[in-house]
């Protein structure tokens, strides 16, 4: 890496997370399972946003998390994904923004899908529903992450469920393949492993053909690889790519390279409350650490580190909406 301020990019589906205190009444007719998250489409994720009011926002997505967990090391993050001309769309613009991290964002306009959100049902006894509408996420274009990708940077990390989306494959092609001619080093996650069932020819395609960096928990390596266990996991990942970090929520995670394998202990919390984001947060410190030319195991106790700090609280980021999830509805 070079001796400037190290610089990572990360590619994946822009949302923005709405925390409202509702009636219990409001999941039922809607037709959610308490507790449960649901993937749903246009029409259903309308009828609810416009049911439960603006709520508490906070921008989301798993590598928007990633990225915006820069802010909190000396590497320069950019993200790239897409919103709508919308209150939502903004949100998310601003966020990124407030975070002395560049957002060059595509902004879809004039078109019915409205910027992607989560939004989160928290009824009186502390259950929190959660319904997930992708909307302008998924229409990002090759051209649109081509014109946002800077000329510098030192590595493209990229958001497995971009190929959920009917574009996705033609833009992580398009980005691998200027990374790469760039001299960056490409990172992906799997995001989980269903994404991977979906997509597995064309993820394994992809980390054959430029992946250098592979992220993400033991099953989803494990998917990937088509193995069960770590360390068939982490086996199957070196045969691959030159570096992994394969995580085990509360047992650490195992990282390795070419010098070899290491294992880091998870960072101690006094409390776990959320889980949610931890893997988002563990893969910013591992790949700040990268970044900034240290080895795989210190890059792993960052990682550790980082993902400990978003254990305390609700949500995958501190600040409001994390607070408003923590408490009971009104």
């Amino acid at each position: 890496m070079s001796k400037r301020t190290p610089h990572i990019v990360g590619l994946g589906n822009a949302l923005v997370d709405v925390v409202a205190a509702v009636p219990p009444e409001v999941v039922t007719r809607h037709g959610l399972t308490p507790g449960g998250m649901h993937l749903v489409e246009a029409e259903a994720a309308h009828a609810l946003f416009d049911d439960v009011g603006p709520g508490v926002r906070q921008s989301g997505g798993s590598v928007a998390n990633t990225i915006a967990h820069l802010a909190e090391t000396p590497v320069q993050g950019t993200y790239i994904g897409k919103v709508a001309d919308d209150d939502l769309g903004k949100t998310f613009l601003e966020e990124m923004v407030g975070l002395d991290l560049a957002a060059p964002v595509a902004v879809a306009r004039n078109d019915d899908h409205g910027t992607g959100r989560c939004v989160v049902l928290v009824t009186p006894d502390g259950e929190r529903t959660m319904s997930t509408y992708l909307g302008a996420a998924t229409t990002l274009m090759p051209f649109e992450a081509r014109a946002a990708l800077p000329a510098d940077f030192d590595i493209l990390f990229i958001e497995g469920y971009i190929w959920d989306a009917p574009h996705g494959a033609a833009v992580i092609e398009t980005l691998a393949q200027m990374a790469k001619a760039a001299g960056a080093t490409v990172a992906l996650t799997p995001s989980d492993a269903g994404c991977v069932k979906r997509n597995i020819e064309v993820m394994r395609n992809t980390v054959s053909r430029y992946v250098d960096v592979l992220i993400g928990n033991h099953v989803e390596i494990g998917a990937l690889a088509g193995r069960d266990g770590t360390e068939a996991a982490l086996d199957w990942a070196m045969s691959k790519v030159a570096i992994a970090a394969v995580t085990e929520h509360e047992k650490g995670s195992w990282v390795a390279d070419a010098d070899g394998r290491h294992h880091v202990p998870a960072a101690p919390v006094a409390r776990v409350v959320d889980t949610t984001g931890a893997g988002d947060a563990y893969a910013s410190g591992f790949l700040a650490g990268l970044a900034q030319g240290h080895s795989v195991d210190r890059a792993g106790g960052t990682g550790a580190r980082l993902a400990a700090s978003v254990l305390g609280h609700y949500g995958a980021r501190d600040g409001a909406a994390a607070r408003a999830i923590a408490l009971p509805a009104a």
